[in-house]
C-alpha cells in the first residue's frame, strides 16, 4: 500500500539536485494573492557545498537563533545561521550510530541537544550540538515523523501506532527514564472499516504552546487541543480553502499508478500547524499532484475564524514569531527561501 504523508513527509524518491524534478512538476502558486497578503522581509539561501545539496528541507528554529534542517532525501541534518550560512552537518546516510536513512525532523531539546526522528531506521537519535556525543533509542512508534521535548524527561512522539498499542493513535508521550510510552492519544477518527486505508496517511503535525499541545492529522479537518498529559481539551473546525473529499478505497490505491494518482489528487490533506507571535493558527493543507503537491494556507484566530485563505500558496516551512519562511516562488532552487511578514492591513 502506498504511503502518503502530506506536507509532513515527501514520497520517497531517488537522490537529486532537486532542480530538474521541480521543473518537471512545479505546482501552481498564486503569486498575486500571495504578495497581496505578505510583505517580503528578506530572501534566504541555504548554503550548499560539494557534500551538501538541499533537496527536501524540513526546517525548525531553536532558542539559539539557528535553523535546524532535516533533509530526508539526503539523509542529513544540518545547522544554519539565520543568514543561511552552513555551520555544521550532523550525520550521513547509513545505519550506524549517528547515521540516518530518512531523518524527518530535527529539533532542539530543553538541554540543547538535537533530537532526530528517522522512520526508516525506526530510531530516535539524541545528538550534542557538535555531534561529539550521541544516544540512540529504538522508536516505539511504527512510522515516526517527529519528536518534541515536553520537559522533565518526557517526549512527544508523532506517528501512527506505538508498541503493542492501538495503531489508530497518532501521538505518544514517551518517558526517557523508563523507555516506555506513557500514553497514546489523537485517535484516527474514521470508521473502523476505513482504518486500514487511513493508516497510510500518517502525516501528523504538532506545535507546543506552554503546556498545551496543538495537533492536526492529514485526514481530519479539525485542530485538536490537548494538555501536556495528552488529555483532550477542545476541538476547532478548520476553515480549509478546499474541501477534503472522499477517502480513497484500497481498490483505488492498488488499481494502478494513474488510478492511485487520481484518487490521491482528489482529496485535501492537512499538512502542518504553526502558531504566530500574535497567537493565530497557521494551517497548511495539500493536494497531491503526482510526485509533488500543491499547498493551500489558512490563517485563523483562536476561535477558528479565518483571517486569510490562500489557494495555491508557496510551501510554508516555518513560522517564527511574526516571520514566515516560504519556498521562494520566483526560483526553481529548493535551497532558496522567502522570509515574509503579513501585511498590517490584513491583521
Amino acid at each position: 500500500m502506498p504511503l502518503l504523508l502530506a506536507c509532513a513527509v515527501e514520497a520517497p524518491a531517488a537522490r537529486s539536485t532537486g532542480i530538474s524534478d521541480k521543473i518537471a512538476s512545479e505546482p501552481m502558486v498564486d503569486t498575486i494573492a500571495f504578495f497581496e497578503a505578505f510583505d517580503v522581509v528578506s530572501s534566504l539561501t541555504l548554503e550548499e557545498t560539494d557534500a551538501v545539496v538541499t533537496v527536501a528541507p524540513r526546517i525548525t528554529a531553536d532558542r539559539t537563533g539557528e535553523l535546524l534542517v532535516a533533509d530526508p532525501q539526503e539523509g542529513q541534518v544540518r545547522i544554519y545561521d539565520r543568514d543561511g550560512s552552513l555551520k555544521a552537518v550532523l550525520g550521513r546516510r547509513g545505519g550506524g550510530p549517528g547515521e540516518f536513512q530518512r531523518p524527518m525532523s530535527a529539533r532542539r531539546t530543553t538541554d540543547r541537544r538535537i533530537v532526530v526522528a528517522d522512520p526508516m531506521l525506526s530510531r530516535v537519535t539524541f545528538l550534542s550540538g557538535t555531534a561529539d556525543s550521541l544516544t540512540t533509542v529504538t522508536s516505539p512508534v511504527r512510522m515516526l515523523v517527529d519528536v518534541q521535548d515536553l520537559g522533565d524527561g518526557r517526549f512527544l512522539f508523532a506517528g501512527p501506532g506505538a508498541g503493542d498499542g492501538p495503531a489508530h493513535r497518532f501521538l505518544h508521550i514517551w518517558d526517557a527514564e523508563t523507555g516506555r510510552v506513557e500514553r497514546s492519544f489523537l485517535p484516527m477518527g474514521v470508521p473502523e472499516q476505513d482504518r486500514d486505508v487511513a493508516a497510510s496517511f500518517a502525516g501528523v503535525s504538532v506545535v507546543l504552546e506552554a503546556d498545551t499541545i496543538w495537533a492536526v492529522w492529514a485526514l481530519s479537518d479539525t485542530l485538536y487541543k490537548f494538555n501536556s498529559g495528552g488529555e483532550l481539551l477542545g476541538l476547532l473546525p478548520l476553515p480549509l480553502a478546499r474541501q477534503m473529499g472522499p477517502l480513497p478505497t484500497i481498490d483505488d490505491l492498488v488499481a494502478g499508478y494513474a488510478e492511485m494518482g487520481a484518487a490521491l489528487g482528489s482529496i485535501t490533506q492537512v499538512g502542518d500547524v504553526f502558531i504566530t507571535e500574535g497567537g493565530d493558527f497557521v494551517i497548511q493543507s495539500v493536494q497531491s499532484r503526482g510526485l509533488t503537491f500543491e499547498c493551500d494556507l489558512v490563517i485563523m484566530d483562536r476561535f477558528g475564524q479565518p483571517q486569510l485563505q490562500l489557494i495555491g500558496s508557496p510551501r510554508l516551512f516555518l513560522v517564527d514569531g511574526d516571520l514566515y519562511y516560504f519556498d521562494d516562488p520566483a526560483t526553481l532552487l529548493p535551497n532558496r527561501l522567502l522570509v515574509v511578514r503579513r501585511r498590517v492591513a490584513d491583521r
